[in-house]
């Protein structure tokens, strides 16, 4: 009988040690911190940057897709917006083998965020821009000058007002930019923020901030902070890469379209996804 009982407490044994073993990393998972200086809260997966979560910020981890991890972050600090997705690599617990267990895979959900952000962007998403007769992918932001003033340092964050304009935070600079190698992405939706990105003197990346919009300046001969050369949106951007000049041929046979002018902030770009209807018919 002593035996029977042994063996019968066997299963719930080993069960009641998996329960516990597994505990541990769904936990870590919905409760875990942001590693690293700062890292990039962003509408979705991969896209447009909408605040800088700060190391040691308490995150908690709602879903993931891919490399990209959905988080809900209680910052000590300004920040826009406390949700969004970040690189599981920015995760202290996350990053780690097992550190996703028991996280729902959700891809998607967040792709029109960027309404309740982006006033005007350097280009719509899908675009290209016409160059030297042939047209090519924008992959990035538009190169741009910044008033040398002390409030024209880059922030990490902003604070969003309902009532009054939106104000960078001076506590969260960044010194040490190379600002002559600043690009701008887009301006908030009141324009008075602009999002930029500068590398630290030698980097080959930029680091994400925010000035105020009246800092922005034209690069070069441009009369506009954002193209001046024609820009359009294709309806299938499959296969086609940076770097490569493209033939008006080919991006009709894509589904094209003319960029839209945003019709609030004209001076910093377009808007970013207007409905097929809005938009003026292909230049080509």
């Amino acid at each position: 009988m002593r035996r029977s009982r042994t063996l019968r407490a066997v299963p719930l044994i080993l069960a009641a040690a998996l329960a516990t073993a597994t505990v541990p990393a769904a936990a870590a998972a919905a409760n875990d911190t942001i590693s690293g200086d700062r890292a990039t809260v962003r509408d979705a997966p991969a896209r447009l940057v909408l605040a800088n979560a700060r190391a040691g910020d308490p995150a908690d981890v709602t879903a993931y897709c891919g490399d990209w991890v959905r988080v809900r972050v209680t910052p000590r600090h300004v920040m826009s917006t406390p949700v969004g997705w970040v690189l599981r690599g920015h995760l202290t617990d996350a990053s780690k083998p097992g550190g996703l267990d028991g996280v729902p895979k959700r891809c998607g959900e967040d792709e029109a965020r960027w309404r309740d952000w982006v006033g005007a962007v350097n280009a719509p998403f899908r675009s290209l821009r016409q160059v030297d007769g042939r047209w090519r992918r924008v992959t990035f932001g538009t190169g741009v000058n910044l008033a040398q003033t002390p409030e024209c340092v880059p922030s990490l964050n902003y604070t969003r007002n309902p009532t009054t304009p939106d104000v960078v935070d001076p506590a969260q600079r960044v010194p040490g930019l190379d600002m002559t190698r600043v690009s701008f992405r887009y301006v908030t939706t009141d324009g008075a923020i602009a999002l930029v990105s500068a590398p630290r003197p030698g980097a080959g990346y930029g680091v994400w901030g925010f000035v105020p919009s009246s800092c922005v300046q034209p690069k070069g001969s441009r009369q506009h902070v954002y193209f001046d050369e024609p820009v359009v949106q294709l309806e299938n951007l499959s296969g086609l890469q940076g770097g490569v000049g493209y033939s008006d041929a080919t991006i009709r046979s894509r589904g094209c379209s003319a960029a839209l002018l945003s019709p609030s902030h004209p001076r910093f770009g377009y808007w970013p996804d207007p409905q097929p209807g809005n938009r003026p018919p292909c230049p080509v």
